[in-house]
Order: structure tokens, then sequence, then C-alpha cells
């Protein structure tokens, strides 16, 4: 993320792209970031169109030279950012866990398709064999 965030010439295109499509910040933000890390001054423009359109835009002051970025900025659609930690931990679990679920559980299932088949089989004949003994 570092490379992403300050040197992003150094990552291909195709990197880039993905980060930005798949991360919770905007691109805008990230610039902004890149320059008040560097030191340089903040395109306020860039940023205020940006967050024109966000909720909570009115409650963002920044001057020219912030010495950091607020969350407010980062995240300007939650108010906390345990919330947003929470949304991007949720949305990166529901994108994650299909491909996880497929590469984990689907090979268990073929290479070991005996065992899935027989075991509820066992289980069921179990459970029929104590309430026989029992009566």
């Amino acid at each position: 993320m570092y490379a992403f965030v300050m040197r992003p010439e150094s990552l291909p295109k195709s990197y880039q792209e993905f980060i930005l499509k798949t991360g919770p910040v905007a691109e805008p933000v990230y610039k902004v970031v890149r320059e008040c890390c560097r030191g340089g001054p903040v395109d306020l423009t860039a940023l205020s169109t940006y967050l024109s359109n966000k909720r909570n835009s009115d409650l963002i002051n920044l001057t020219t030279n912030p010495s950091i970025i607020p969350c407010s900025v980062i995240h300007p659609d939650r108010a906390s950012c345990l919330a947003q930690n929470v949304n991007v931990v949720s949305s990166t679990f529901k994108k994650t866990f299909p491909l996880y679920f497929s590469l984990t559980f689907v090979p268990f299932v073929v290479l070991r398709l005996q065992k899935v088949i027989y075991w509820p089989l066992y289980f069921l004949f179990l459970l029929r064999f104590n309430n026989f003994t029992e009566t």
C-alpha cells in the first residue's frame, strides 16, 4: 500500500486499477494523502469537488497545507472509523468468501466423496440404533 499511495508510478497500471476498484478509499483522497505526506500543497478544489456530493461534507474544514488528513475526508459517508472498518470487513468477506469456499470445500468433497456420503448415513444409523435399543 505504501507503493500505491506514495509511488503509484512504480506499480503496474492494472494493479493500480484493481486497488482503486476494490479499495474503500476514492482516488482523489489518495492524491490528497500523497501530497500531505510529501509536504506539498493539497489540491483543495479536486477534493471539494469529490466531497460535494457526500454526506457530512459541510463538516470538513481543510487548510491548504494540512498536517494530517482527517478521517472525515478518508471516509466521508461514515461518521466513525469503527463503522467504516465494519463496512470494509463485511464487503471484503462478501467478496472473498465464495472464492475461499470454492477453493477449500469443493476439493474436500470431491477428494473425500466416500466419507462425505457415508458420514451422514453412519450418523443416522447410530441415531436409529440408539432409539431401537432404548425401547
